[in-house]
């Protein structure tokens, strides 16, 4: 299964109905810091208790200082990525590609700090299956060069455009950078398709800017007089989870490393992210780094702490299943995570083929972390997991 119908599916279902995922019972601990009663008859948590912690102030600090500035920074790279673009297209050369593909990593850096923000006006766009499905479908991308008829806004082409079809037009194209700039100097097709990838990508940042500034923030911030579905918090969190369970643990690891391959377990190099460039392993510590700056409250851009999930999940005093204090268990584990990424030294394609014991060690850290969020952190502030995840984990 690619990320390509990962994110197809998970659309669909989403549209259709919302799945809870198992959880512990409501203790009394967890009870006693919300307002109302918590805990029913039957021992489970009743999700739609109103807390007394300040929700307000944790989600103003968390649009202003961080989701509203990533956006902003991921806007303005795909502003400097259209402009390299261009420089490229008008004067092949050496140092042209060498910019752009510098330009084209950034982007994707980038893109790992907003991907998870997943609801709102990035969910209205779907900009997630928009932006970074892999692996591309490099048949469908040479037809639409070749043919010069296609629309980029139909799903259909959803897996031959975005950040990942750059990645096979600016490394997969020609063995060396000369080839690379010989295929473009033949084609003329494919510098428009190349040309109107990034400019859809920064269309599609600016209008989920445009929107998170215009009214949706307002929403987001007042959106806070509970935890129930459809609430601020509900959303970040279901959005959290959602995207390291499916797109970072699942997809950019598991995938690749055959874990859910049936029953051969056979390594798919080619299904990683940033297949043809090779910067797979970076793409997932830059987003083990988002997730944990997005966890604390961090402001963006200063780095500043302010009220994040971290200071509600101890103000509900959330242990872990050893009587840990769990937000320090899952922050330690995303440190545990990011330190298995940085012991591989070769592309994760090289990997999981040539290193696959150790790619299976790095995913089952990456496994610890599932049921720190989706259980312990949802089951402590009260949140209904409200998407499905069918790996029967």
């Amino acid at each position: 299964m690619s990320v390509k119908n990962l994110l197809i599916g998970i659309i669909v279902i989403a549209s259709l109905t919302t799945v809870g995922c198992k959880r512990k019972g409501c203790t009394d601990s967890t009870a006693s810091n919300y307002d109302n009663k918590a805990k029913k008859d039957d021992g489970s948590c009743d999700y739609n208790v109103v807390g007394n912690y300040d929700r307000a102030t944790m989600l103003t600090n968390i649009a202003q200082n961080y989701i509203i500035p990533a956006y902003s920074n991921y806007e303005l790279t795909l502003t400097n990525l259209k402009s390299k673009v261009n420089l490229f297209n008008t004067s092949p050369s050496t140092s042209t590609l060498q910019e752009l593909r510098l330009s084209w990593k950034q982007a994707c850096i980038d893109w790992q700090s907003v991907a998870f923000i997943d609801f709102g006006p990035a969910k209205d766009i779907s900009l997630k299956a928009q932006t970074n499905i892999f692996p591309v479908d490099t048949v469908l991308i040479n037809s639409n060069i070749s043919t010069g008829t296609y629309d980029l806004q139909i799903p259909s082409n959803f897996d031959a455009k975005g950040l990942q079809a750059i990645d096979y037009l600016l490394f997969g194209t020609g063995a060396n950078k000369q080839a690379v700039i010989d295929y473009f100097m033949n084609n003329v097709a494919a510098k428009d398709y190349l040309t109107a990838i990034s400019d859809e990508l920064k269309t599609n940042a600016s209008t989920v800017l445009l929107n998170w500034n215009a009214t949706y923030s307002e929403a987001f911030k007042n959106n806070n007089t509970n935890n129930s579905q459809g609430s601020a918090v509900s959303n970040l969190v279901n959005a959290l989870s959602s995207h390291f369970e499916t797109y970072v643990r699942k997809g950019k690891v598991g995938l690749p490393a055959g874990v859910f391959n049936g029953f051969s377990q056979q390594a798919m190099p080619g299904h990683v992210e940033g297949f043809y460039s090779g910067y797979s392993i970076e793409f997932v510590e830059a987003t083990m780094q988002a997730m944990r700056k997005y966890i604390k409250g961090n402001g963006f851009s200063s780095n500043e702490t302010g009220q994040g999930l971290d200071d509600y999940i101890n103000f509900v005093s959330a242990k872990d299943a050893n009587g840990n204090a769990l937000e320090t268990t899952i922050d330690t584990q995303i440190t545990k995570i990011i330190t298995a990424l940085n012991s591989h030294s070769n592309p994760l394609s090289f990997e999981v083929v040539n290193n696959s014991t150790e790619v299976l060690a790095t995913y089952q850290e990456m496994q610890k972390l599932v049921p720190l969020i989706k259980v312990d952190l949802t089951s402590a502030l009260g949140v209904l997991v409200t998407y499905q995840d069918n790996d029967g984990d």
